[in-house]
């Protein structure tokens, strides 16, 4: 009985319980339904008045939903999403029942109505329009048509002061790029690329020091698909680049990648095909013009030195060049082999991208994946790139927004064997291998074999061409057996943070983890060179590996406020931190079976190991104000604070302050009149510091090595110095521009003047006195670089617009000057070895860097009295005993049909004190224009890139217009001088003797040029099509590439770049693959 009056008690707790349980919790239920009838997965959730998600749910098969609304919260509002409808938000009051009617999101490309445009800021929070500092963006959407296979190529020309060349054009080339010109000596001059906010590492760490290593081979672009590209900007002044610090010092190129937006899941599938070709190659001779030319330097010797034994023995002593059908390879040395031909190929590369992006209310996503296929025209050449990426944001409510990225990419380069000296390439060796020589051994039949033909050095002959150390190098057999290939993979890894403190209070964090991994084999077999088996060359093999880690950690908080209406405050303080660490290793060894025995455990002989590691910090806070009065008057001021463990412990830390001014003239009351047709027009000025580090872990250290044992005790001395008080290298830049927008942003023009002073430059393995124990410093601080010039941009989106047709261009031209304001201390100011191919470089005080110079070449002498030396008055010069003096280089008489150098000093001897100034290998102006025409459906883009006022070297034709030695020359030679009277410029062929090719004005060459980088024919389906195919777009499109180039120009290509990393640079040719001529095919399709 008891037992059942307290059963009865419970029962009787619980129902007065159940009326106050219906007012803690509501049960919300409904219907969601379309114009069809009802809809399965629709989310529903309730949020609160900060969009935070309180509890959702989603519909059953039926459309229905039931939903448990929590009590106490106030202000929650019900809202209904599905993908590719129309969100729908409902305030709730308490409501049982909501029913809705979704409606469906019919958006297809071009029809998307923008009502709302986001407000572009800064990585400081500040709007962009109101900055005052030199920045450029370009939509990669702008350039979809393009469809370039690298990021550098998409930029060429593109972006004001931007000076981007590819020297090479072999697949996964690095392309050399500098901004606003050359601002250190040692240090390293290319941009920062900064990605989704997370700096990007290209730069090779100078303790990376493999002896066969080639720095094309590591740390490209070319790993980052142009098709994942939203937009690229670069930051040119220190006010801009403060930022990052001292990888900003050159630039900063910021990269944002493609992101989901609202709507209904959204496929892009692209292919392209690509078709190569070379342009037309330096004509080289023929077996039997080479032939002939080989006799004739050898005559010309002997009529020089005398009919000696020894000199005559040559012109019968080798039967590769002569006539003599019981000789073992009279066939082999009996052909017409054209080896640049035999080298290349026409190549074709292919493209696919695919993506997928879409979104609700909260979550927004993309996927993509692409491979990209490219062969080379050099054989044995190509590239191949898989890429993955994965962007997703969510927003968590008003207050809190989180963002992840994955990217994962593979790329394999493929390439011949070259050393590390740059001497020995296949495209050099083809152009110089005799012509008369067969590549393959020759059957009965004079018909070739499978069996390469490279004759072996023994110790009773040596081949008639060897080009380094004797080697008889096949280039057919390098470029098909040899092997120099690097597969690279990278992964990164970003988070992104944002959290709203309060109002006016943004805490915004970025994570971002990159992981690469490269690996180089190189293989040089004994079938491409001719050696015994007793060289380190004898079927050499390398193996060269390296693994990095780095991690960037930003943290900033961004206070924004507006006060009375015209008043703004942006506050920013923003800390940084960034690791990275490499470990490398690399083995050499010959006499190997085959490319894949490259492990010094399997046999064979080791010929060098090494292995290294490296680690670097640098740590930075950064404070910045903003202020701006009614969008008229904005002032900008900034300091950063860095310290980088590559510093001295007594200079570790740097500090970098920078400021800007901008003056919005447009928004004066005198000038609204004119506001119908001027836009925007704003003046601004910025000032700013930046700071450069040495390359390396801890270079300031010094260090110890074992010397032998003192007094029976092992015995150590020191090897480096110490150098605590190693400085930065600072960068002080000014710049002043204008940029002024008409007709509602229709027309735009910018023009910038700036001027950037390197001082403190960083010196590497600097020449001390030593009297101080030792030879030389790692790093040193002396001299100051001055880089001065204009930039100027228009852009006229539509000239021309009507309903069919449209007409758009664009411009930029800029001009860079250099000049040495300080030479370095410890610098030797005149580089000069005298001989010939060589030339000078004197850096003097108020010259620009990459001034060469030479001697003047005025022509051929015709006969000996044309070869006395005469004095200033055109006398002949004569000796003691009145006999006539001849001019005479190095003590060698000048000879009729050798090359006339003018002789300055007048005193009959050409040597150093001849020498004149030749030219500079910096352009004078860079730029590139564009046509945009569109008619109904059709496009037509084309876009040309220029420079001016270059001067290259063109060892390409110093290497084939010398006639001293062995190696094949160019058609040119054909109108060598041989007699009297003969009108050319070129000299009498001359065995291993004289100097006809020292280096003079004769192979400097204006490397001025205008090329068509692009030019695309578009057409696009019809929109009513499209509906029909259930597509948003669908384009195809022809494009050509590289197709055609105005230019003086006597080498493959105009396009030289800078040669070395120094204070010594020079733009030399060196005969590297052309740019191909490339014709593209391609597809677009969105759904």
């Amino acid at each position: 009985m008891r037992i059942t009056n307290n059963i009865k008690k419970v029962l009787f707790l619980f129902l007065l319980l159940i009326p106050f349980s219906g007012f803690s919790q509501q049960i919300l239920t409904g219907l969601v339904r379309d114009n069809v009838g009802p809809m399965i997965g629709t989310t529903v959730y309730a949020q609160n008045e900060n969009n935070r998600i309180l509890v959702g749910v989603v519909t059953n098969p039926n459309g229905e939903y039931y939903m448990t609304i929590p009590a106490g919260v106030k202000d929650i509002s019900i809202v209904f999403s599905f993908v590719g409808y129309k969100t729908q938000t409902v305030k709730y009051k308490g409501q049982k029942v909501i029913n809705v009617v979704l409606e469906e999101e019919a958006q297809t490309l071009g029809e998307v109505s923008v009502t709302h445009k986001m407000i572009e800021k800064s990585d400081m929070g500040v709007p962009v329009k109101d900055l005052g500092v030199a920045r450029q963006k370009i939509d990669m959407e702008e350039m979809a048509e393009l469809q370039a296979t690298s990021i550098e190529d998409a930029l060429q020309g593109r972006l004001g002061n931007v000076d981007i060349i590819a020297s090479s054009g072999d697949p996964g080339s690095k392309m050399a790029i500098r901004i606003r010109g050359t601002s250190s000596l040692n240090a390293s001059n290319e941009p920062l690329i900064v990605i989704d906010g997370i700096p990007y590492d290209t730069e090779i760490d100078s303790d990376f020091d493999f002896a066969t290593a080639n720095e094309d081979d590591f740390g490209a672009l070319v790993n980052i698909s142009p098709s994942d590209i939203e937009s690229i900007e670069v930051l040119k002044d220190a006010a801009a680049t403060a930022i990052w610090g001292s990888k900003g010092a050159n630039g900063v190129l910021i990269i944002t990648t493609k992101r989901g937006s609202k709507g209904k899941t959204r496929f892009s599938i692209s292919q392209k095909i690509d078709f190569k070709v070379e342009p037309k190659p330096i004509s080289m001779l023929n077996g039997r013009q080479y032939v002939t030319m080989i006799h004739d330097a050898m005559w010309n010797r002997m009529l020089d030195v005398g009919f000696h034994w020894s000199e005559m023995e040559r012109l019968t002593k080798y039967p590769e060049i002569n006539f003599d059908p019981d000789y073992k390879y009279f066939n082999e040395y009996n052909q017409n082999t054209d080896w640049v031909d035999e080298i290349k190929k026409n190549a074709l590369t292919s493209e696919t991208n695919f993506s997928m992006s879409g979104g609700g209310d909260k979550a927004l996503y993309r996927f993509s994946v692409g491979y990209l296929h490219e062969g080379g025209t050099t054989i044995g050449t190509g590239f191949n790139r898989l890429s993955t990426r994965l962007n997703v944001d969510y927003n968590f409510s008003t207050k809190l927004r989180v963002s992840a990225g994955f990217a994962f990419t593979q790329g394999q380069r493929e390439d011949s064997w070259k050393d590390s000296a740059g001497k020995v390439k296949v495209r050099g060796e083809a152009m110089t291998k005799m012509p008369n020589m067969s590549p393959y051994l020759l059957d009965e039949n004079g018909e070739r074999t499978s069996e390469y033909f490279v004759p072996v050095e023994t110790s009773n002959y040596t081949p008639f061409q060897g080009t380094w150390s004797n080697w008889t190098f096949n280039p057919i057999a390098m470029a098909k057996e040899s092997m120099n290939n690097t597969t690279s993979r990278d992964i990164r890894v970003t988070f992104n943070l944002q959290y709203r403190i309060i109002a006016d209070l943004i805490f915004n964090s970025d994570i971002g983890f990159d992981i690469g991994a490269k690996n180089t084999k190189k293989f040089l077999p004994q079938i491409a060179t001719g050696v015994n088996s007793s060289s380190n060359y004898f079927n050499m093999s390398d193996d060269l590996k390296s693994d990095n880690l780095s991690m960037n950690i930003n943290n900033k908080l961004v206070y924004n406020k507006m006060f009375n209406e015209s008043h703004r405050m942006i506050l920013t303080v923003m800390s940084q931190i960034k690791e990275s660490s490499t470990a490398s290793y690399s083995s050499e060894v010959s006499g190997v079976g085959s490319e894949s025995l490259s492990d010094p455990t399997t046999g064979g002989k080791i010929v060098s190991m090494g292995s290294g590691s490296s680690r670097n910090r640098t740590v930075g806070f950064v404070f910045n104000a903003h202020y701006n009065y009614k969008d008229r008057y904005m002032l900008t001021a900034g300091y950063r604070y860095e310290g980088n463990s590559r510093m001295g412990k007594d200079r570790r830390w740097g500090g970098f302050p920078s400021a800007s001014v901008a003056w919005r003239v447009s928004e004066e009351n005198f000038l609204k009149p004119y506001s119908a047709w001027l836009s925007d027009a704003k003046f601004r000025y910025s000032w700013g510091k930046t700071g450069n580090s040495p390359s390396g872990s801890y270079p300031y250290i010094g260090k110890f090595t074992s010397n032998g044992d003192y007094i029976g005790s092992a015995a150590v001395s020191p090897s480096t110095i110490q150098l605590n008080n190693l400085k930065w290298e600072i960068v002080t830049q000014n710049n002043f521009g204008v940029d002024l927008a008409f007709l509602n942003h229709n027309l735009e023009v910018t023009f910038d003047l700036y001027d950037k002073v390197s001082d403190d430059l960083l010196q590497k393995d600097a020449k001390i006195s030593s009297t101080t124990g030792f030879g030389t410093v790692s790093y040193f601080n002396s001299g100051k670089i001055r880089n001065y010039g204009w930039e100027f941009r228009i852009d006229y989106r539509n000239i021309i617009k009507t309903e069919d047709f449209n007409l758009g261009v664009n411009f930029n031209v800029s001009r860079n000057r250099n000049e040495v304001k300080e030479l370095p201390s410890n610098m030797t100011y005149e580089k000069y070895t005298f001989g010939n191919s060589n030339y000078a470089q004197n850096v003097v005080e108020g010259d620009p860097l990459g001034s060469f110079y030479g001697y003047k070449c005025l022509g051929v002498y015709q006969n000996e009295a044309q070869t006395i030396a005469r004095d200033a008055n055109n006398n002949p010069i004569m000796d003691m005993a009145g006999n006539p003096v001849y001019m005479t280089v190095n003590n060698v008489r000048m000879r009729p049909g050798d090359a006339i150098y003018e002789d300055v000093n007048h005193d009959g001897v050409i040597d150093k004190y001849d020498i004149v100034y030749l030219g500079n290998s910096m352009p004078i102006l860079t730029g590139g224009f564009g046509i945009n025409i569109g008619y109904k459906n059709f496009k037509v883009r084309t876009f040309f890139q220029g420079r001016v006022g270059q001067s290259a070297i063109n060892k390409t034709r110093i290497n084939t217009e010398n006639m001293y030695g062995a190696d094949n020359q160019s058609t040119a030679v054909l109108r060598r001088w041989r007699h009297e009277g003969d009108n050319t410029e070129i000299p009498r062929a001359l065995w291993g003797r004289g100097y006809n090719y020292l280096g003079s004005d004769r192979f400097v060459d204006n490397a001025t040029f205008l090329r068509m980088k692009q030019l695309t024919l578009s057409y696009s389906l019809k929109k009513p099509i499209l509906q029909k195919l259930g597509l948003q777009r669908a384009e195809v499109y022809l494009t050509g590439y590289d197709l055609w180039t105005i230019t003086k120009y006597k080498g493959q290509n105009p396009e030289v770049g800078l040669e070395g990393n120094s204070i010594y640079q020079l733009a030399v040719d060196n005969a590297d693959t052309p740019r191909p001529i490339r014709m593209a095919l391609g597809i677009t399709v969105d759904f």
